[in-house]
């Protein structure tokens, strides 16, 4: 019974969304059209990254925010199919006003918002936007320890994994954050959080670390949760461009600091590869966090059709 009210509850489409694709991305693989792309992409960006995936298809086209989309519709190994509307992940929300954020909960009914971002983050902006002020849940949950600068954890890391992202550095966040990665399986866990929606300011790493961990429990292949992280590209122009507007201008040329802003697919492989070398997969993780069979599988219930 409860698959099915989840189901038949968000029965209309985002008006905003373009299609929210319910294909497995290896069985619509498709050419990125490097004519519509930014000339960055085409030169540094597509060929560092080499992202032949589904492009638009699960971008949801907003106002405020940018690399918003659904990672539902993925087939998973064992024949079924995660639910569309009910996971959703973007980048910062604070600058989505009323006409916009009224639109987007009409069409979503987003209950639930998983704020990612360090509390020095939320002191960089004047406005929590206002789709805050109408989801009826938000849990702040940085996966930075909270006590400490933002900065401090930053230096820690680049002198542990060096400068700029990858699997390792990804999967030191994990081990780093392991009581934030418990409660996020709490709220997965409650039927009334749903749909939810994760993010962090950029949308790409902590938030990409979030759902590839939810894919990975969920038995999507492996390969098509890479996919999924490296969508993120697709955004890189908006992220660049949030950053200058909040007055952090990044070093260097411009194009060489796109092109740090790339998701290579190869970071996403290398985490779930260390994820599954230490704890089998994610679920092997979960288990790791204290939780058992019984809540793998219902979080599995209301995700998976």
């Amino acid at each position: 019974m409860l698959a099915v009210e989840l189901r038949t509850s968000f029965s209309h489409p985002p008006r905003k969304l373009a299609f929210v694709c319910r294909t497995v991305p290896s069985q619509m693989r498709c050419a990125y059209n490097c004519a519509s792309a930014p000339a960055y992409s085409e030169d540094v960006a597509l060929a560092e990254n080499n992202w032949t995936g589904p492009y638009m298809p699960r971008l949801i086209d907003t106002h405020g925010t940018f690399n918003f989309r659904d990672f539902g519709g993925y087939a998973t190994n064992n024949g079924k199919e995660v639910r569309s509307g009910l996971l959703f992940r973007a980048a910062s929300l604070d600058r989505i006003e009323d006409e916009e954020a009224r639109s987007l909960q009409d069409r979503l009914s987003m209950q639930t918002i998983i704020d990612l971002r360090h509390p020095d983050e939320f002191r960089d902006n004047p406005s929590r936007g206002a789709l805050v002020d109408i989801v009826p849940s938000r849990h702040a949950l940085s996966v930075i320890d909270a006590a400490e600068p933002i900065k401090n954890h930053t230096e820690a890391l680049n002198i542990t994994h060096g400068i700029g992202q990858s699997g390792p550095r990804y999967f030191a966040v994990l081990e780093l954050g392991e009581s934030i990665w418990r409660d996020v399986v709490r709220i997965l866990l409650e039927p009334s959080s749903y749909p939810i929606i994760a993010h962090c300011t950029a949308g790409k790493d902590r938030t990409g670390i979030t759902a590839g961990l939810i894919l990975d429990l969920l038995g999507v292949a492996r390969g098509d949760i890479s996919e999924d992280y490296a969508m993120s590209t697709a955004s890189v122009d908006d992220l660049y461009d949030y950053i200058v507007d909040a007055g952090r201008k990044p070093e260097g040329t411009v194009e060489a600091s796109k092109s740090r802003m790339v998701s290579k697919r190869e970071y996403m492989d290398d985490f779930l590869n260390l994820v599954h070398q230490k704890y089998g997969n994610a679920e092997g993780y979960i288990k790791h966090l204290g939780f058992g069979k019984t809540e793998v599988a219902r979080i599995c219930e209301f995700l998976l059709v």
